[in-house]
């Protein structure tokens, strides 16, 4: 067999003959010579979907790991719901940490993609020298952080001679030297130990301890055996000591998948509308996510967790804005400060280190419906 093709496949690429006339040259080609070129075609067409496939593999990461703490904040919604899945199209894994000293040992070692840490173990993760980016506000801390105390103590100064546990390095640690400081208290007749919240509820019943600044869900378990509270966070930041947990995501990641990060604080500020707007709801996931407490006690920790919104997120008393960054920055160099005085850090933290960790970016991104490049 033969094929006979017009010599419009000629080296000019026209027929031979003038115009409106039929092509009088022909060219003569077996079915070896289609072969070959259906052969070479084929062999182009998979060389091209082989060479892209990286490509189109790197736009998206075959899983995201997210560290969250054990609190009461907007993260368990967005856990529960699962809104990074469905936003995203990824599959996530979550990993739960009791402190911030334990996530920022997991995003030094490149074990998390994201990672909710405290204002304290910021501060020592930047004095550390931890590469990692702070690109959103998780919470503030009010009542759901708080000092409880055995019911003889009416007052800081009563803590004189007595044990007094909180983890060393975190929020609550910071607010407890603050408060016994302001209220000039003999600090060499108080026995400060480092105890996690979840270790704290056994020695209190025991009478090892006589007091811890905690936070919920333990500080709940220990006043319902006999603590009350003395002191809270929400006071505290009153007296000009607001603290809070930060977001931070690995820089590797947000360079690489700078989209993927503005779509994961999407799906968390969802979750913190999610929160405002079915606040029943929300106490019910937050039961069952934390485990081992009522609805009535999710309801008690949500009144004492501040969740901020895109806006004042990026508001000057927050992260700020990249031209201009807020009040964060000031509040790690201020609690480094502390925590070098404490011995508890070997290096300070600059006003620039502290803005160079926040990357309100992809807030901005998210709020101007653009991408960041």
């Amino acid at each position: 067999a033969s094929a006979w093709m017009p010599a419009c496949a000629s080296r000019q690429g026209t027929c031979c003959a003038g115009s409106g006339s039929e092509c009088v040259s022909s060219v003569y080609l077996t079915e070896s010579a289609i072969m070959r070129k259906f052969i070479c075609l084929l062999f182009t067409t998979l060389f091209v979907f082989i060479t892209l496939q990286p490509l189109q593999a790197a736009d998206k990461p075959e899983k995201i790991r997210i560290g969250y703490l054990s609190l009461v904040n907007g993260q368990l919604i967005s856990k529960y719901l699962q809104l990074h899945e469905k936003e995203m199209g990824i599959p996530i894994e979550w990993f739960r940490f009791n402190s911030g000293r334990d996530v920022n040992t997991a995003m030094a070692s490149n074990s998390l993609d994201f990672g909710n840490v405290g204002l304290p173990p910021a501060a020592i993760g930047l004095a550390g020298d931890i590469d990692y980016w702070g690109i959103m506000n998780a919470n503030v801390l009010g009542k759901v952080e708080s000092l409880v105390v055995r019911k003889d103590i009416n007052s800081l100064k009563d803590l004189e001679g007595k044990t007094v546990v909180a983890p060393f390095g975190s929020t609550t640690h910071y607010l407890l030297i603050k408060a016994l400081r302001d209220a000039k208290v003999d600090m060499s007749k108080i026995k400060i130990m480092d105890m996690a919240p979840g270790e704290a509820l056994a020695p209190f019943i025991r009478g090892d301890i006589d007091a811890a600044y905690i936070w919920e869900p333990s500080l709940g378990l220990v006043v319902q055996h006999g603590g009350k509270i003395l002191l809270t966070s929400e006071q505290m930041a009153q007296q000009g000591y607001l603290t809070w947990d930060v977001i931070s995501v690995q820089p590797a990641f947000a360079k690489k998948y700078p989209e993927l990060v503005t779509k994961f604080i999407k799906s968390e500020l969802a979750a913190m509308d999610y929160w405002r707007e079915h606040p029943e709801e929300a106490a019910k996931i937050i039961a069952k996510e934390l485990g081992g407490i009522s609805i009535d006690d999710a309801k008690r920790m949500m009144v004492g967790t501040r969740l901020i919104g895109l806006e004042e997120q990026l508001s000057p008393s927050f992260l700020g804005t990249s031209a201009q960054k807020g009040q964060s920055a000031k509040d790690i160099v201020d609690v480094a400060a502390f925590l070098l005085e404490q011995g508890r850090i070997k290096n300070s933290v600059s006003q620039k280190k502290a803005e160079d960790f926040l990357h309100p970016e992809f807030l901005e991104a998210l709020r101007d419906g653009k991408t960041v490049k």
